[in-house]
């Protein structure tokens, strides 16, 4: 077998255990009486350009936190990071005991997993930041969805850059 074609097989069982990992995390439990869910979203207008980020967090008790913030300038995946980054600084604040994260970003959620067999390139530090952010709480989940089911972390993070729109 040639050097490429054993890359290429490398390549497609990763992405196969990748598909694995993520249908093990949709078919977890959806958090007990106690949990919070928070969902986040980044956008860059264009790629790479001006960052906007939106977190939605949601209590047991139907506590609401919002997050809606200009984020300077990057790419998306930058945007995705500094969204999860802001919804569990968030969760810091009301220490939940369960708590489950969505986000529709495949890159950020599997760097952040580690079902990719190398780390997103130019994210380390991000990366790094987040997981020791994850390492705080007792109980946490970080899933994917898709796109059209994270309205509300998209509105917000669309609505940070049309505010830093309006300041230049």
């Amino acid at each position: 077998m040639t050097a490429e074609a054993q890359a290429r097989k490398l390549r497609k069982e990763a992405k196969m255990q990748a598909r694995r990992a993520q249908l093990a995390l949709s078919r977890q439990d959806h958090g007990g009486p106690l949990a919070w869910r928070g969902w986040f979203d980044g956008s860059a207008h264009p790629n790479p350009g001006k960052l906007g980020i939106g977190a939605l967090l949601l209590g047991p008790d139907g506590e609401r936190i919002e997050v809606s913030e200009a984020a300077g300038y990057g790419s998306s995946s930058d945007a995705e990071y500094a969204a999860l980054t802001a919804v569990l600084r968030a969760a810091l604040g009301v220490r939940p005991v369960q708590l489950l994260l969505y986000g529709d970003s495949q890159v950020v959620i599997n760097d952040v997993l580690g079902t990719t067999p190398a780390g997103a390139k130019g994210l380390e530090v991000q990366r790094a930041t987040v997981v020791a952010l994850l390492q705080q709480f007792p109980d946490v989940s970080l899933r994917w969805l898709p796109r059209h089911r994270n309205g509300e972390a998209d509105r917000l993070s669309q609505l940070a850059i049309a505010g830093s729109v309006e300041k230049d």
